[in-house]
Protein backbone atom coordinates (compact mmCIF):
# COMPACT_ATOMS: atom_id res chain seq x y z
CA UNK A 1 0.00 0.00 0.00
CA UNK A 2 1.15 3.66 -0.87
CA UNK A 3 0.41 6.71 0.84
CA UNK A 4 -0.24 7.98 4.10
CA UNK A 5 -0.30 5.85 7.24
CA UNK A 6 -4.04 5.33 8.53
CA UNK A 7 -2.86 7.87 11.52
CA UNK A 8 -2.68 10.88 8.60
CA UNK A 9 -6.33 10.12 8.09
CA UNK A 10 -8.53 13.32 7.55
CA UNK A 11 -11.02 14.77 9.95
CA UNK A 12 -13.66 14.13 7.36
CA UNK A 13 -12.45 10.21 7.53
CA UNK A 14 -12.23 10.42 11.37
CA UNK A 15 -15.61 11.67 11.63
CA UNK A 16 -17.97 9.87 9.14
CA UNK A 17 -16.49 6.31 10.22
CA UNK A 18 -17.35 7.38 13.87
CA UNK A 19 -21.06 7.69 13.09
CA UNK A 20 -22.63 5.03 14.41
CA UNK A 21 -25.40 3.30 11.89
CA UNK A 22 -28.65 1.71 12.79
CA UNK A 23 -27.79 -2.64 12.25
CA UNK A 24 -30.68 -4.74 11.02
CA UNK A 25 -30.85 -8.21 9.33
CA UNK A 26 -33.08 -9.51 6.86
CA UNK A 27 -33.54 -13.29 6.66
CA UNK A 28 -34.03 -14.21 2.33
CA UNK A 29 -34.52 -17.58 1.52
CA UNK A 30 -33.36 -18.57 4.54
CA UNK A 31 -30.30 -16.80 4.52
CA UNK A 32 -29.89 -13.60 7.22
CA UNK A 33 -28.88 -10.44 5.16
CA UNK A 34 -26.99 -7.97 7.44
CA UNK A 35 -27.32 -4.01 6.44
CA UNK A 36 -26.68 -1.18 8.01
CA UNK A 37 -28.57 2.15 7.98
CA UNK A 38 -27.82 6.08 8.04
CA UNK A 39 -30.27 9.11 7.92
CA UNK A 40 -33.77 9.68 7.61
CA UNK A 41 -36.73 10.64 5.13
CA UNK A 42 -36.14 13.34 2.64
CA UNK A 43 -35.30 12.38 -1.25
CA UNK A 44 -35.79 8.75 -2.79
CA UNK A 45 -33.93 6.19 -0.20
CA UNK A 46 -30.46 5.40 -1.31
CA UNK A 47 -29.25 1.47 -1.17
CA UNK A 48 -25.36 0.47 -1.51
CA UNK A 49 -24.11 -2.44 -2.71
CA UNK A 50 -20.68 -3.57 -2.45
CA UNK A 51 -18.10 -5.60 -4.70
CA UNK A 52 -17.00 -9.18 -4.60
CA UNK A 53 -15.40 -10.20 -1.55
CA UNK A 54 -15.88 -7.27 -0.44
CA UNK A 55 -18.77 -5.96 2.78
CA UNK A 56 -20.95 -3.04 3.34
CA UNK A 57 -17.89 -1.52 4.77
CA UNK A 58 -16.42 -0.13 1.96
CA UNK A 59 -19.39 2.78 1.96
CA UNK A 60 -18.94 3.67 5.77
CA UNK A 61 -16.92 6.56 5.52
CA UNK A 62 -19.08 8.14 2.55
CA UNK A 63 -22.27 7.26 3.35
CA UNK A 64 -22.65 10.07 6.28
CA UNK A 65 -22.07 12.65 3.02
CA UNK A 66 -25.11 10.66 1.57
CA UNK A 67 -27.16 10.67 4.02
CA UNK A 68 -27.68 14.19 4.85
CA UNK A 69 -31.57 14.38 3.22
CA UNK A 70 -32.02 10.27 2.67
CA UNK A 71 -31.90 7.08 4.55
CA UNK A 72 -28.58 5.26 2.93
CA UNK A 73 -28.80 1.85 3.25
CA UNK A 74 -25.25 -0.59 2.93
CA UNK A 75 -26.13 -4.62 2.36
CA UNK A 76 -23.66 -6.85 3.11
CA UNK A 77 -24.83 -9.87 0.15
CA UNK A 78 -24.43 -13.18 1.26
CA UNK A 79 -21.30 -15.00 1.41
CA UNK A 80 -19.66 -11.64 2.08
CA UNK A 81 -19.35 -9.55 5.08
CA UNK A 82 -21.78 -10.36 7.99
CA UNK A 83 -24.28 -11.93 6.34
CA UNK A 84 -24.64 -15.82 6.06
CA UNK A 85 -23.58 -17.71 3.64
CA UNK A 86 -25.35 -20.06 1.11
CA UNK A 87 -24.88 -24.17 0.85
CA UNK A 88 -26.31 -24.16 -2.82
CA UNK A 89 -24.26 -21.18 -3.94
CA UNK A 90 -24.18 -17.61 -5.53
CA UNK A 91 -26.89 -16.89 -8.42
CA UNK A 92 -26.84 -12.64 -9.34
CA UNK A 93 -30.37 -12.86 -9.42
CA UNK A 94 -30.49 -14.40 -5.52
CA UNK A 95 -28.36 -11.30 -4.96
CA UNK A 96 -30.84 -8.60 -6.33
CA UNK A 97 -33.51 -10.18 -4.17
CA UNK A 98 -31.42 -9.38 -1.00
CA UNK A 99 -31.05 -6.25 -1.93
CA UNK A 100 -34.63 -5.71 -2.54
CA UNK A 101 -35.95 -7.17 0.16
CA UNK A 102 -33.67 -5.43 2.34
CA UNK A 103 -34.60 -1.54 0.77
CA UNK A 104 -37.56 -2.79 1.85
CA UNK A 105 -36.58 -3.54 5.88
CA UNK A 106 -34.53 -0.71 5.93
CA UNK A 107 -36.42 2.20 4.47
CA UNK A 108 -40.26 0.84 4.44
CA UNK A 109 -42.83 -1.51 2.36
CA UNK A 110 -41.55 -0.60 -1.21
CA UNK A 111 -44.68 -0.59 -2.45
CA UNK A 112 -45.75 2.12 -0.04
CA UNK A 113 -42.73 3.76 -1.00
CA UNK A 114 -43.72 3.82 -4.76
CA UNK A 115 -46.75 5.08 -3.92
CA UNK A 116 -45.73 7.88 -2.10
CA UNK A 117 -43.06 8.45 -4.90
CA UNK A 118 -40.01 7.44 -2.91
CA UNK A 119 -38.41 4.50 -4.52
CA UNK A 120 -35.05 3.24 -3.71
CA UNK A 121 -32.14 4.17 -5.82
CA UNK A 122 -29.68 1.44 -5.87
CA UNK A 123 -25.52 2.11 -5.98
CA UNK A 124 -23.27 -0.85 -7.37
CA UNK A 125 -19.72 -0.93 -7.37
CA UNK A 126 -18.18 -3.86 -9.27
CA UNK A 127 -20.00 -6.93 -8.94
CA UNK A 128 -22.90 -4.92 -7.28
CA UNK A 129 -23.85 -2.56 -9.90
CA UNK A 130 -24.11 -6.27 -11.81
CA UNK A 131 -26.33 -6.89 -8.81
CA UNK A 132 -28.37 -4.00 -9.36
CA UNK A 133 -28.87 -3.82 -12.81
CA UNK A 134 -30.21 -7.28 -12.78
CA UNK A 135 -32.17 -6.10 -9.73
CA UNK A 136 -34.07 -2.87 -12.28
CA UNK A 137 -34.36 -5.65 -15.07
CA UNK A 138 -36.17 -8.00 -12.97
CA UNK A 139 -38.08 -5.19 -11.32
CA UNK A 140 -38.49 -1.82 -12.86
CA UNK A 141 -41.40 -0.65 -11.22
CA UNK A 142 -39.60 -1.08 -7.62
CA UNK A 143 -37.17 1.01 -8.25
CA UNK A 144 -36.59 5.17 -8.41
CA UNK A 145 -33.02 4.57 -10.74
CA UNK A 146 -29.67 3.00 -10.73
CA UNK A 147 -26.29 3.65 -10.39
CA UNK A 148 -23.21 1.55 -11.95
CA UNK A 149 -19.96 1.72 -10.72
CA UNK A 150 -16.93 1.03 -12.67
CA UNK A 151 -19.37 -2.40 -13.75
CA UNK A 152 -18.36 -3.67 -17.27
CA UNK A 153 -19.80 -6.17 -19.87
CA UNK A 154 -17.68 -8.66 -21.03
CA UNK A 155 -17.61 -9.86 -24.70
CA UNK A 156 -18.07 -13.31 -23.62
CA UNK A 157 -21.73 -14.47 -23.31
CA UNK A 158 -20.75 -16.68 -20.42
CA UNK A 159 -23.15 -16.86 -17.45
CA UNK A 160 -20.80 -18.13 -14.60
CA UNK A 161 -17.38 -18.14 -12.91
CA UNK A 162 -15.22 -20.89 -11.92
CA UNK A 163 -13.63 -19.14 -8.58
CA UNK A 164 -10.69 -21.08 -9.70
CA UNK A 165 -8.42 -18.13 -8.39
CA UNK A 166 -9.59 -18.20 -4.49
CA UNK A 167 -10.40 -21.70 -3.88
CA UNK A 168 -6.85 -21.52 -1.32
CA UNK A 169 -8.56 -20.52 2.16
CA UNK A 170 -5.10 -19.44 3.81
CA UNK A 171 -5.32 -18.35 7.39
CA UNK A 172 -3.86 -16.09 9.57
CA UNK A 173 -2.36 -16.43 13.06
CA UNK A 174 -3.33 -13.34 14.30
CA UNK A 175 -5.28 -10.25 12.90
CA UNK A 176 -2.70 -8.07 12.32
CA UNK A 177 -0.77 -10.32 9.79
CA UNK A 178 -4.73 -10.90 7.94
CA UNK A 179 -4.41 -7.09 8.03
CA UNK A 180 -0.49 -6.71 6.81
CA UNK A 181 -1.64 -9.31 3.96
CA UNK A 182 -4.42 -7.58 2.62
CA UNK A 183 -4.51 -6.66 -1.14
CA UNK A 184 -7.30 -5.00 -3.80
CA UNK A 185 -8.39 -7.03 -6.26
CA UNK A 186 -7.72 -5.94 -9.36
CA UNK A 187 -4.15 -5.25 -7.16
CA UNK A 188 -3.49 -1.61 -7.15
CA UNK A 189 -1.95 1.11 -5.13
CA UNK A 190 -4.63 3.15 -3.36
CA UNK A 191 -3.08 6.96 -2.56
CA UNK A 192 -5.19 6.74 0.58
CA UNK A 193 -3.71 3.82 2.85
CA UNK A 194 -6.19 5.18 5.84
CA UNK A 195 -8.95 3.92 3.48
CA UNK A 196 -7.64 0.19 2.79
CA UNK A 197 -6.49 0.16 6.74
CA UNK A 198 -10.10 0.49 7.32
CA UNK A 199 -10.98 -2.06 4.94
CA UNK A 200 -8.63 -4.54 5.77
CA UNK A 201 -9.23 -4.10 9.37
CA UNK A 202 -12.88 -5.29 9.10
CA UNK A 203 -12.33 -7.47 6.52
CA UNK A 204 -11.26 -10.13 8.89
CA UNK A 205 -12.97 -12.77 10.69
CA UNK A 206 -12.13 -15.45 13.91
CA UNK A 207 -11.68 -19.61 12.30
CA UNK A 208 -12.79 -21.79 14.68
CA UNK A 209 -12.33 -25.85 14.45
CA UNK A 210 -13.80 -25.79 11.63
CA UNK A 211 -11.77 -24.54 9.60
CA UNK A 212 -12.04 -21.44 6.93
CA UNK A 213 -14.80 -22.88 4.99
CA UNK A 214 -17.40 -23.14 8.27
CA UNK A 215 -18.75 -19.01 8.28
CA UNK A 216 -20.14 -19.64 12.22
CA UNK A 217 -18.21 -17.64 14.28
CA UNK A 218 -16.03 -19.15 17.11
CA UNK A 219 -16.73 -18.61 20.70
CA UNK A 220 -14.94 -15.54 21.94
CA UNK A 221 -11.21 -16.97 22.77
CA UNK A 222 -11.64 -20.04 20.86
CA UNK A 223 -10.67 -18.95 17.47
CA UNK A 224 -7.74 -20.79 15.90
CA UNK A 225 -6.69 -18.03 13.39
CA UNK A 226 -8.20 -15.97 11.30
CA UNK A 227 -9.53 -15.34 7.46
CA UNK A 228 -11.40 -13.21 5.15
CA UNK A 229 -14.92 -12.24 5.74
CA UNK A 230 -16.23 -14.16 2.35
CA UNK A 231 -16.92 -17.31 1.00
CA UNK A 232 -14.78 -18.17 -1.80
CA UNK A 233 -17.82 -20.00 -3.72
CA UNK A 234 -18.75 -15.84 -4.75
CA UNK A 235 -16.49 -16.01 -7.16
CA UNK A 236 -17.64 -18.63 -8.46
CA UNK A 237 -21.21 -17.36 -9.13
CA UNK A 238 -23.41 -17.64 -12.09
CA UNK A 239 -25.91 -15.48 -13.80
CA UNK A 240 -29.36 -16.88 -14.93
CA UNK A 241 -28.90 -15.21 -18.18
CA UNK A 242 -25.82 -13.43 -19.93
CA UNK A 243 -25.55 -10.49 -18.13
CA UNK A 244 -25.78 -8.45 -21.62
CA UNK A 245 -28.81 -9.43 -21.71
CA UNK A 246 -30.21 -7.88 -18.21
CA UNK A 247 -28.87 -4.69 -19.81
CA UNK A 248 -30.29 -4.75 -22.78
CA UNK A 249 -34.09 -5.05 -20.83
CA UNK A 250 -32.96 -2.70 -18.24
CA UNK A 251 -31.75 0.15 -21.39
CA UNK A 252 -35.61 -0.30 -22.57
CA UNK A 253 -37.40 -0.42 -19.30
CA UNK A 254 -37.72 2.85 -18.58
CA UNK A 255 -34.96 3.18 -15.14
CA UNK A 256 -33.01 5.86 -15.27
CA UNK A 257 -29.62 4.98 -14.83
CA UNK A 258 -25.95 5.71 -14.72
CA UNK A 259 -22.44 5.08 -14.68
CA UNK A 260 -19.57 6.56 -12.77
CA UNK A 261 -16.46 4.79 -13.93
CA UNK A 262 -12.76 5.27 -12.67
CA UNK A 263 -10.64 7.38 -15.24
CA UNK A 264 -7.72 5.38 -14.74
CA UNK A 265 -10.19 1.75 -14.23
CA UNK A 266 -7.98 -1.41 -15.55
CA UNK A 267 -11.42 -3.19 -15.96
CA UNK A 268 -13.66 -0.41 -17.32
CA UNK A 269 -11.18 0.86 -20.00
CA UNK A 270 -12.60 3.14 -23.16
CA UNK A 271 -13.39 0.18 -24.94
CA UNK A 272 -15.62 -1.78 -22.07
CA UNK A 273 -17.24 1.71 -21.35
CA UNK A 274 -17.90 2.10 -24.59
CA UNK A 275 -19.33 -1.44 -24.48
CA UNK A 276 -21.52 -0.78 -21.67
CA UNK A 277 -22.85 1.95 -23.46
CA UNK A 278 -23.65 0.87 -26.41
CA UNK A 279 -26.45 -1.76 -23.89
CA UNK A 280 -27.38 1.61 -22.05
CA UNK A 281 -27.38 4.45 -25.10
CA UNK A 282 -29.60 6.24 -22.76
CA UNK A 283 -27.35 6.09 -19.62
CA UNK A 284 -25.58 9.40 -18.05
CA UNK A 285 -21.85 8.32 -18.00
CA UNK A 286 -18.96 9.92 -16.19
CA UNK A 287 -15.63 9.48 -14.80
CA UNK A 288 -13.72 10.10 -11.60
CA UNK A 289 -10.52 11.83 -12.25
CA UNK A 290 -7.15 9.92 -11.22
CA UNK A 291 -9.28 7.34 -9.72
CA UNK A 292 -8.89 3.17 -10.84
CA UNK A 293 -11.48 0.38 -10.51
CA UNK A 294 -11.79 0.84 -6.80
CA UNK A 295 -12.98 4.69 -6.98
CA UNK A 296 -14.54 5.49 -3.59
CA UNK A 297 -11.16 4.35 -2.06
CA UNK A 298 -8.96 6.18 -4.51
CA UNK A 299 -10.45 9.95 -4.72
CA UNK A 300 -13.22 9.52 -1.94
CA UNK A 301 -14.39 12.85 -2.21
CA UNK A 302 -14.64 13.34 -5.35
CA UNK A 303 -16.34 10.30 -5.76
CA UNK A 304 -19.22 11.67 -3.55
CA UNK A 305 -19.35 14.95 -5.71
CA UNK A 306 -19.87 12.57 -9.01
CA UNK A 307 -22.47 10.56 -6.99
CA UNK A 308 -24.55 13.50 -5.89
CA UNK A 309 -23.99 15.17 -9.61
CA UNK A 310 -25.79 12.35 -10.68
CA UNK A 311 -28.38 11.64 -8.02
CA UNK A 312 -29.49 15.36 -8.83
CA UNK A 313 -30.28 14.45 -12.36
CA UNK A 314 -31.72 11.15 -11.99
CA UNK A 315 -34.24 13.46 -9.37
CA UNK A 316 -35.55 15.18 -12.06
CA UNK A 317 -38.95 14.34 -13.73
CA UNK A 318 -38.15 11.36 -16.78
CA UNK A 319 -41.76 10.21 -17.01
CA UNK A 320 -42.89 7.22 -15.57
CA UNK A 321 -41.41 4.35 -14.73
CA UNK A 322 -43.03 1.24 -15.77
CA UNK A 323 -44.65 -1.18 -13.22
CA UNK A 324 -44.41 -4.98 -13.58
CA UNK A 325 -41.39 -7.31 -14.07
CA UNK A 326 -39.60 -6.92 -17.37
CA UNK A 327 -37.61 -10.38 -16.77
CA UNK A 328 -39.44 -13.42 -15.27
CA UNK A 329 -37.08 -14.40 -12.72
CA UNK A 330 -36.05 -18.02 -13.08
Amino acid sequence: MTGPAAGDAPDWFVRNVAVTPDEGTTVVDGCPIRWLRWGSGGADPLVLVHGGGASSQWWVPLAPFLATDRQVVAVDLSGMGDSGWRAGGYQTEGWAAEVLACAADATGEITRAATAGRRPVLVGHSLGGSVVAVAAALHPGALRAVVLCDTGVGRSLRTGRDGRHYRNRLTYPSVAEAVDRFRLIPRQDCPNRWMVEHLARTSVRPVGPGGPDDPTRPDPGTATAWTWKFDWQVFARTYDRPFAEYLDVLASSGVPVACINGEQSRLVTPEVAARLAGHLPAAVHTSVPEARHHLMLDQPLAFVAALRTVLAGLARPTGAIPDGTAIAPA
